[in-house]
């Protein structure tokens, strides 16, 4: 009975196990495939991922190369600039040479003449030292002031000063179609002369306005002649003011200015005035760049019997014109008068160094520099009116010296000057003379600038 069951028993596991073998046998074709399928799919993406890849470094190598030729185009444009650079900054060099050149061949002529006229009463006797601080006395063994107060030759008048602008300039315009009975196209020739004159823009507005305002009350061109001429009057009268030496010991003056337009002889003329006035003047050589420039303010400082603080060329002119303040004060010296290099208004790294310069004063001497001068050339018209608007916006200058009238037809531009700027103007310069910088006084001004011929 046991056995029988045990069989039976023994039958039932293995039918379980055979429907169990194959249950098992019908389920693995179906994982196998879809074990197949999913490796396709994987197949598929890895696929995709590698040509996303190698589509990624296609772009990257593009952009790289892009990127190397943008290198490449910099690098071409730095060179191309820097050597337009080197080409600009070699004309400019030679311009300063040239300029150079002629200031001192100008002023060897003015010393030669000065000599000429001096000899007969004074033949002068020059002490030289130079000391550790780059002082180099130069006084006269004689009376001291008696070559500063002389010229050569005829003083000369501010009416042979003006002739050019006064016969060539906008006004000798203005005046041909001001002359006789006005004509219905006056107010039109009037502009056209205005705004091509060196005055400026504004200044040519504010005369056409004043000048067209009145005109029809105005019978003849004699009359619209008037009115004009007290419109400019009135002008040039806001910037009529005296040049003062102040109390300070010494009363420190810094001139500026574009290369060229006279700061050296300006500074040389100034001291044979204030030394001829009984003052002790120091003049102290800035301008450590240009060539010459040193030399020049040393025959100035010997024609005039004064004393010239100075260092060695291409030496720092901060340093130079601090330690001259110092001499200066040391030594008690009513004045000193600082020339610095010419720097062109629109290049930032000079005008930063004259910032310097100005700073480097103060610390020598509390105040200093009293007064800043610019120095504008006449010959340069409008732009001498740009040049000044620049270094007022770097520099607050307290006045103007116009130079070179004598040489140019674009006087008229110290209308303008004194129209926008409003700035006391000190001095003109109308000729080569020691007496050839005079002081500016509106009304004489006008008067030469309007004279009839």
């Amino acid at each position: 009975m046991s056995e029988k069951i045990s069989e039976k028993s023994d039958k039932k596991s293995n039918t379980a196990t055979d429907k169990s073998i194959v249950k098992t046998n019908e389920t693995i074709p179906v994982s196998k495939e879809k074990v197949a399928e999913k490796t396709q799919d994987d197949l598929d993406e890895t696929a995709k991922m590698k040509a996303e890849a190698e589509r990624m470094l296609a772009e990257a190598a593009r952009a790289k190369a892009e990127a190397e030729r943008m290198l490449e185009e910099a690098a071409r444009v730095k060179a191309e600039t820097e050597k337009k650079a080197a080409k600009t900054e070699s004309q400019s060099n030679q311009k300063r040479d040239l300029s150079a050149q002629k200031d001192a061949s100008q002023s060897k002529d003015v010393s030669k003449k000065i000599e000429k006229t001096d000899k007969s009463k004074n033949e002068a006797n020059t002490a030289s030292e130079t000391p550790k601080s780059g002082m180099k006395k130069t006084e006269s063994a004689s009376k001291k002031t008696e070559t500063a107060s002389k010229g050569s030759g005829r003083t000369r008048s501010l009416n042979d000063g003006l002739e050019n602008t006064r016969s060539h300039g906008f006004l000798a315009q203005i005046g041909r179609i001001f002359k006789g009975e006005l004509k219905s196209s006056v107010v039109d020739e009037l502009e056209e002369i205005l705004f091509t004159a060196d005055i400026g823009v504004k200044t040519a507005e504010h005369l056409l306005d004043e000048v067209t305002e009145n005109l029809k009350d105005k019978g003849d061109g004699a009359a619209a002649m008037a009115l004009l001429r007290q419109e400019v009057e009135n002008i040039l009268k806001s910037c009529e003011k005296p040049f003062v030496i102040g109390d300070e010991k010494p009363h420190v003056i810094l001139t500026i200015g574009v290369n060229g337009a006279g700061k050296t002889t300006t500074l040389g003329k100034m001291a044979s005035q204030l030394t001829a006035q009984g003052k002790k003047v120091l003049l102290i050589a800035g301008d450590t760049f240009r060539a010459a420039a040193i030399e020049q303010l040393e025959e100035w400082a010997v024609r005039c019997g004064c004393e010239i603080y100075r260092n060695k060329q291409g030496a720092d002119p901060s340093g130079t014109i601090f330690d001259g303040i110092k001499y200066a004060k040391e030594h008690g010296f009513d004045v000193a008068l600082a020339d610095t290099a010419g720097r062109l208004n629109n290049k930032k790294d000079l005008i930063e160094e004259l910032k310097k310069i100005h700073r480097v004063s103060g610390k020598a001497m509390s105040g200093a520099p009293h007064q800043v001068l610019l120095v504008l050339d006449a010959t340069n018209g409008q732009n001498a009116l740009a040049q000044a608007r620049d270094f007022g916006e770097a520099i607050d200058f307290d006045g103007i010296i116009l130079t070179k009238l004598d040489g140019t037809a674009k006087g008229g531009v110290l209308i303008g000057i004194c129209e926008e700027l409003k700035k006391p103007v000190y001095f003109i310069g109308i000729g080569e003379m020691i007496e050839d910088l005079r002081k500016f006084e509106a009304e004489e001004f006008v008067e030469a600038l309007f004279l009839k011929e």
